[in-house]
């Protein structure tokens, strides 16, 4: 819609998986070439030190280490550190995508990010992971049509969506060196 995608993720975990999956899409040639943002200070700095542990990655991502050194990363990826470069975010025209915290859109630099872009019917607001209902990303995602955020009643003419397939939780692969064997 040539517009903002802003994606309210967790900072730990939900925020590596997304940079890992638009990493994947970006090997498959299928990632549109659009400024990509992550704009929490403590999603840099949790991917910083995933990325200092790359022994403790699952095997698959070890296989794909084998021809990309930096699954977490690709073209056209920024990491946004200050305040004033996150403001700078909201007097950008054009498609982009910003990847920032909390996850339920209650606190921090996602929703200043929201605030400033609700109105606008090109963007898109995503939520990645659960959103307690009495939060804003909950009130998004149940259809409220206005919203109020820092004390400013906000109409809702962005796309509301959410991502359901990424999991917090641990798969079989993640969860059966902990379970004891028992025949």
């Amino acid at each position: 819609k040539r517009g903002k995608l802003i994606m309210a993720a967790f900072s730990v975990g939900r925020t590596q998986e997304i940079l890992y999956s638009l990493n994947q899409l970006e090997l498959e040639n299928r990632l549109p070439a659009v400024e990509y943002y992550v704009d929490s200070p403590l999603s840099i700095k949790a991917t910083e030190i995933m990325k200092n542990y790359p022994g403790y990655f699952n095997k698959t991502i070890q296989k794909i280490m084998q021809t990309d050194n930096d699954p977490f990363s690709f073209d056209g990826l920024k990491y946004v550190k200050t305040v004033e470069q996150s403001k700078l975010l909201n007097f950008q025209d054009g498609p982009m995508v910003i990847i920032s915290a909390s996850g339920m859109a209650d606190a921090g630099r996602v929703k200043h990010h929201i605030s400033n872009n609700i109105e606008n019917s090109h963007n898109t607001i995503l939520m990645t992971g659960y959103c307690e209902p009495r939060s804003l990303g909950g009130r998004l995602l149940n259809g409220d049509k206005e919203v109020n955020i820092h004390g400013v009643l906000h109409e809702v003419h962005a796309d509301i969506g959410a991502v359901r397939r990424i999991s917090a939780h641990g798969d079989y692969d993640d969860m059966s060196p902990w379970l004891p064997c028992h025949d």
